[in-house]
């Protein structure tokens, strides 16, 4: 059995780097890296990496689609995309080397049509008999994609299977009603859906225990660079790692999910699936790309992360 790994608004992943940047004036850039992306994708590519059999699937189309799913099987990641009409999107990352700045720049996500949606719907009904986890992962930028994962959310409670949620926007909200088994949100994505201000620490951990009485079995709230918050009903576990030096910070939550999931998936108790999440997230601060981290370095950061159990 294998995680499923879908994404809805997958992208070709630029890196291009300028020494400088000056508006109305030429910048020649610098090729740094170019690879098949989307959320789920890096998830999927993050869990090969761990050693964990996944199926990435999504839509892909045009000349755009077919490089990210040639990129994704050259390493050894099994992929089952539905073909849409509209291309897949590039997102490119542009780094400045005088003032250190990064300025991400995504394009929008594809339309599809109701045929399309049919069609991968149909799909992930077959691959769930193949599936042991279905992450959903990334948005849906219309409002019928946003109501996707909801509907997945459905198709796996009915066949008895997990899922994990990590999406954004409208995607988000209608996935949470659904009640997933899990989801990991940021402070924002969470403050949204309540309806709150959570610019505190203790209004993120009562938000994240009215979260879990809705119906979701684990809550994580990621919480950046001061690491991760889990609550599954009994226990809020927190988890943290600090680096003194920082490559990347792009395909970190990525990566930090796939810890998460490879846990998740062998019943670890949660503060090993904290642990994981944070390891792992923390690998990819030290690599260049979305869930290029090295199973060996994570197994060296494991035993550095600090773990505390919350009293509350």
């Amino acid at each position: 059995m294998k995680i499923l790994c879908v994404t809805l608004h997958p992208a070709i992943d630029r890196v291009l780097r300028v020494p400088t940047l000056h508006p109305n004036e030429i910048a020649r850039c610098k090729f740094e890296m170019l690879y098949g992306g989307g959320k789920g994708n890096n998830v999927a590519r993050a869990l090969t990496r761990l050693q964990i059999p996944v199926i990435a699937t999504g839509y892909q189309g045009s000349y755009s689609g077919e490089f990210i799913t040639e990129h994704l099987n050259a390493e050894g990641i099994q992929t089952d995309f539905v073909q849409c009409e509209q291309p897949t999107r590039t997102s490119t990352l542009l780094q400045v080397d005088d003032t250190g700045d990064t300025y991400p720049l995504y394009e929008p996500g594809q339309n599809v049509t109701e045929d399309e949606i049919a069609a991968l719907m149909e799909k992930f009904k077959t691959l769930l008999q193949q599936s042991s986890l279905v992450l959903l992962c990334g948005s849906g930028q219309t409002e019928r994609l946003s109501r996707v994962y909801a509907d997945m959310i459905g198709l796996t409670r009915e066949a008895g299977i997990q899922t994990l949620l990590d999406s954004s926007g409208g995607a988000l909200m209608n996935g949470i009603d659904a009640r997933p088994y899990m989801v990991k949100v940021n402070r924002y994505e969470l403050g949204g859906y309540l309806d709150r201000d959570l610019a505190h620490r203790d209004d993120q951990i009562e938000a994240m225990r009215d979260l879990q009485q809705q119906g979701v079995e684990i809550v994580a709230l990621s919480r950046g660079e001061e690491g991760m918050i889990a609550y599954d009903g009994k226990e809020f576990w927190e988890g943290s790692l600090r680096m003194d030096h920082i490559v990347n910070v792009v395909g970190c939550g990525d990566s930090q999910l796939a810890g998460v999931a490879k846990e998740l998936i062998a019943d670890a108790p949660l503060p090993e699936i904290v642990r994981w999440g944070i390891a792992c997230g923390t690998a990819n601060t030290q690599v260049r790309g979305a869930g290029f981290i090295d199973l060996e370095m994570v197994e060296e950061l494991l035993p550095q992360v600090q773990l505390e159990k919350l009293s509350i």
